[in-house]
């Protein structure tokens, strides 16, 4: 320990150290127990000189010991404060912590009334599945009318052919399959046939996954837009009875096949069964068409792997209703009220928050209270007295509302500021796998199982005070406003309900365009958060409009159009000869070494200040070596050889990667070899 502060008129060399992300902090003291004895040991001489036989039995040892044992974590706290002074700096300065994002799933729901008609499942239908720190919620997102009729048939047509029956298995088809066959022309089509007496109605709700297809680049703002070959007009159709009605479309999440999701029709209320007239003598069914009416796929085909009945979208979250906001004692002198709702944490943009007006110009109470709804805003700093706005913390719950110069002052009076309605959950616990949400919350006659066939997709934790630290730079560079195209990155992750790690901005990108630049667009690419799957993340299409959407309409400029895709990857293998400690144990040593590697072509912690691996960052041969020599139990790396793609380098040889694109780690081959 010392008592020197870190300051110019020390005669002591100061250190420094990693904090929080990539940020340099001085450590202001040595905070170890070891170093707090050893201060205790040299005041001995100068204050106890008549202790000159220190023995371990001895109750003065025991009690150094102990002090250096109890004063270790307080000095640790105080090498922190440089973290906590860039914390609030930031947090002055608006640069928050992204909340918790929730997962999402697609549940199924088995139902058997006793009439055969439709039940209704309500949006905001609960259910459960078993976390690590207890059940996690899922609520509907919209209105279901589950049928208990089953699928009993699915068959591709070919423009102008015949049907081409699909295998059944005991849960949807046995093998995916091109719902428009190989070469979809207009005039091809999908046929569903539905089985038992039930006739649904007034709607039907069909889940899809679709596979083998990138996400369609999301485009937003610009003076016009880009030309671009239009997508394929589908239509649905009834076969009743003997004749075609036209089924409207009421929801359709996959946008067209193009990605997985449900689709809700509205079908008729008398639906005979029959028989395709193209269809080989079978079984007479309820019988749906999706047809290609006009246009060609610019790209390949979708390719579908699951298709059920009954599917709608879930939430991990569950909502509050009609919650009056807690008053805070606030002993601060600023003027704005804080109050705290009473769940947390909240989803991000879930707050609706009402106020009673304030009665005090109404001596006699002869007028009727209003309450009027006041919007959430990231901060009151941008906003007048006369503004109706407030600030959630989402992981404390607690609400600020304006002093009178930044935002209008909530109205004194008891319980007269109420929550209509939030959101509480999220959290990476909610990506479950398939099965796993199976337990009922809410009861609804007629429902008797519920499941999701599909793992659940999405969910992140809060993000760490590190990775806020590491990219707060980055906002306060920008000023809230994408100036330069670096600019779109960082901000790009305050989009509301977009599932998103990282985020790289490139000028005249358009991913629909490759390799030509486009004057006026700006092109973002989305690198969502990594999943078990083991492979690459691809975004959703919902994410890619999210994150557009946003940036046009907050910080993007007049005239720029902003296009949104996914991020390309290239596979890197690494494989190389290492000399291990015969002193430590094998295994241990190359699993740790296996590990090193990985973390550090890593596309979201990766890279020398792990951040991510840089955009178009090349991979190289020394830098490889020395992470593989920082393990503990490697003594030498004889050969080290980059497998880029399947393509394997010379020995020695770099890789550059392109610039608009990230490295994904494969496994790494280690090879012990003797030391020569």
């Amino acid at each position: 320990m010392t008592d020197v502060w870190w300051g110019r008129d020390t005669a002591e060399e100061g250190h420094v150290v990693d904090g929080p992300g990539a940020v340099a902090v001085p450590e202001l003291v040595d905070a170890t127990q070891e170093a707090v004895r050893a201060a205790v040991r040299d005041r001995i001489p100068g204050y106890t000189p008549d202790w000159t036989n220190p023995d371990r039995q001895d109750a003065g040892v025991a009690l150094v010991r102990l002090f250096g044992t109890e004063t270790e974590p307080v000095l640790t706290r105080v090498n922190r404060l440089p973290e906590k002074v860039l914390a609030e700096h930031l947090s002055t300065a608006g640069v928050r912590r992204r909340p918790a994002t929730a997962a999402a799933a697609l549940l199924e729901f088995t139902v058997t009334p006793p009439d055969g008609a439709s039940v209704l499942v309500p949006a905001g239908f609960q259910t459960s599945a078993s976390g690590p720190d207890g059940p996690i919620v899922y609520e509907t997102d919209q209105d279901l009318f589950a049928t208990p009729a089953t699928l009993g048939a699915i068959a591709t047509q070919r423009a102008g052919g015949a049907l081409e029956p699909v295998p059944l298995g005991p849960n949807g088809p046995s093998r995916p399959f091109p719902p428009f066959g190989p070469d979809p022309l207009p005039g091809s089509a999908l046929w569903l046939g539905l089985a038992g007496t039930a006739n649904p109605f007034p709607s039907l709700t069909l889940g899809f996954v679709v596979t083998d297809v990138p996400p369609t680049p999301a485009e937003s703002g610009g003076l016009t837009p880009l030309p671009g070959s239009p997508a394929p007009s589908l239509r649905w159709d009834v076969l009743d009875g003997g004749q075609f009605v036209a089924a409207d479309v009421v929801r359709d999440q996959t946008g067209g096949l193009r990605t997985s999701g449900t689709i809700e029709l509205r079908v008729p209320r008398t639906w005979d069964p029959g028989r395709p007239p193209v269809a080989r003598p079978g079984p007479v069914l309820r019988w749906l068409r999706l047809r290609v009416a006009h246009g060609t796929f610019a790209e390949a085909p979708p390719a579908v792997s699951g298709l059920r009945l009954n599917l709608v979208s879930a939430t991990a979250a569950r909502t509050v209703f009609d919650e009056p906001l807690e008053p805070i004692q606030d002993q601060r002198p600023t003027g704005g009220r804080r109050m705290r709702l009473s769940q947390v944490p909240i989803l991000a943009g879930s707050v609706v928050i009402e106020v009673d007006d304030d009665p005090g110009a109404d001596l006699f109470g002869t007028t009727a209270g209003q309450a009027t709804a006041w919007q959430e805003v990231a901060s009151l700093a941008a906003y007048g007295p006369d503004d109706r706005v407030f600030v959630v913390d989402y992981a404390t719950g607690e609400v600020t509302f304006g002093d009178g110069v930044n935002g209008a002052p909530v109205p004194q009076g008891f319980r007269n500021v109420r929550a209509r309605r939030y959101r509480v959950g999220g959290g990476a616990a909610g990506a479950v796998a398939a099965g796993a949400i199976n337990s009922v919350v809410t009861a609804l006659p007629f429902v008797t199982r519920v499941n999701n066939p599909f793992p659940a997709t999405g969910g992140t934790d809060a993000e760490p005070d590190a990775d806020a630290a590491r990219r707060g730079a980055g906002e306060l560079r920008s000023g809230g406003r994408a100036v330069a195209p670096a600019d779109y990155g960082p901000l790009a992750l305050r989009a509301p309900g977009a599932s998103i790690a990282r985020a790289h901005g490139v000028p005249g990108l358009h991913p629909g365009y490759p390799g030509k630049p486009v004057p006026g667009v700006v092109g973002v690419l989305v690198v969502p958060p990594l999943d078990d799957s083991g492979e690459p993340p691809v975004p959703t299409a919902a994410t890619l409009r999210a994150v557009a959407d946003y940036l046009t309409r907050e910080v993007a400029p007049a005239g720029i159009t902003v296009v949104t895709g996914g991020a390309a990857f290239q596979r890197i293998a690494v494989e190389s000869q290492v000399v291990l400690d015969p002193d430590q144990e094998r295994a241990a040593v190359l699993a740790r070494a296996g590990e090193a590697v990985v973390g550090y072509l890593d596309p979201l912690r990766g890279g020398e200040d792990g951040a991510g691996w840089p955009f178009g960052g090349t991979v190289r041969h020394s830098a490889l070596v020395r992470v593989l020599l920082s393990v503990d139990g490697v003594l030498a790396v004889p050969g080290l050889t980059i497998i880029a793609d399947g393509l394997r380098l010379p020995r020695c040889a770099d890789h550059a990667i392109p610039p608009t694109a990230l490295v994904w780690p494969e496994r790494p081959l280690l090879i012990p070899v003797e030391p020569s």
